[in-house]
């Protein structure tokens, strides 16, 4: 876990719309050769979300992610989920989206903007005070270990969930489930300026341990971090994330399970 140290107005400030437009989608695409396990055809287009939806439930808690890689002085964007926890300030996403792999080092200027719609936040941007990433992906980088979190300060005197509401985190359940995987894809054919969501299954298993999921969707960089939600009898649940992709698989994505080791990420986060 690293304690953010910069000023919660300068990094806010940071942001300005040049800057939202021009970050770079922190996608992970691997090798077309290395092949998933258990792959079954499946093509499914991204679906955009009305725009009078952004402030519904859960559709309120998806949001762009915003950081700078300060080795390279890099903005990159990605997308997150606003969850229910002790703090009320926790945003779940990928550990790509919070973390260099195999590097051990966080990034800087994070801040997520929930509701994003064509260039503005208005729910603001909310800017970390920690930010959490699996132990395994920080020191080896290892996709099926790309957990990470957000713990953002107060703005306007209200916590992130007062704000916008937070689904609930889901872990240890079924690998059988109907998924609502929500983001901002930012890579052609998409822009970045609206949310989109593809509703899937599960298609394919990937190796790791434990075993990635692979659902069918179209989305393209950028909606990295982007919550993969399921509603269990009226309840939601963030129970995914979109998080990398094959090169000879375009349309299917993948997502690391949520387990004991996303849980304590969740539990670390909403603590802190």
């Amino acid at each position: 876990m690293k304690e953010v140290t910069q000023d919660p107005k300068a990094v806010a400030d940071y942001w300005t719309p040049e800057r939202m437009r021009t970050a770079k989608p922190a996608d992970i695409i691997l090798p077309e050769k290395k092949q998933p396990v258990s792959t079954r055809p499946g093509i499914l287009a991204a679906t955009a979300v009305p725009t009078g939806s952004y402030g519904t439930f859960p559709y309120s808690t998806i949001g762009k992610v915003f950081f700078t890689d300060p080795r390279t002085g890099s903005n990159y964007v990605c997308s997150g989920t606003a969850v229910q926890s002790q703090n009320g300030s926790t945003v779940d996403t990928a550990g790509h989206c919070v973390a260099a792999g195999g590097e051990n080092r966080y990034y800087t200027n994070w801040a997520f903007c929930p509701q994003y719609i064509d260039g503005s936040c208005p729910k603001g941007r909310w800017t970390a005070r920690r930010l959490i990433a699996d132990s395994v992906w920080l020191s080896s980088g290892s996709l099926y270990r790309d957990y990470g979190a957000a713990v953002v300060n107060t703005l306007n005197g209200q916590t992130l969930v007062a704000a916008v509401n937070g689904v609930q985190f889901g872990a240890n359940l079924s690998r059988t489930q109907t998924w609502y995987a929500l983001g901002y894809p930012a890579a052609s054919p998409f822009n970045g300026n609206r949310m989109y969501q593809c509703i899937s299954g599960r298609i394919a298993d990937d190796s790791g341990t434990p075993q990635p999921i692979g659902i069918s969707c179209n989305m393209t960089g950028g909606c990295s971090g982007g919550g993969w939600l399921i509603n269990v009898n009226g309840t939601w649940y963030v129970n995914g994330h979109n998080d990398y992709k094959y090169g000879g698989t375009s349309n299917n994505m993948y997502s690391p399970y949520y387990g004991n080791e996303a849980l304590n990420v969740y539990n670390t986060a909403q603590i802190a």
